[in-house]
């Protein structure tokens, strides 16, 4: 169980971090380069569950 949930946990630690940095730092220099990385992260891992569990 703990093997689905570390992805998911990470998905929702980026999300918190996105929102952090548009709503209190206003920084929209760190989310570009923030956010393509972590998009990466999180299709891989979607890529990687989908064929794996499917």
């Amino acid at each position: 169980m703990s093997f689905v949930l570390v992805p998911i946990l990470l998905t929702v630690v980026f999300i918190g971090y996105i929102l952090y940095l548009l709503i209190i730092k206003k920084d929209r220099t760190k989310l570009r380069a923030v956010l393509f990385p972590g998009l990466f992260f999180i299709v891989v891992w979607i890529a990687f569950y989908y064929f794996l569990l499917r």
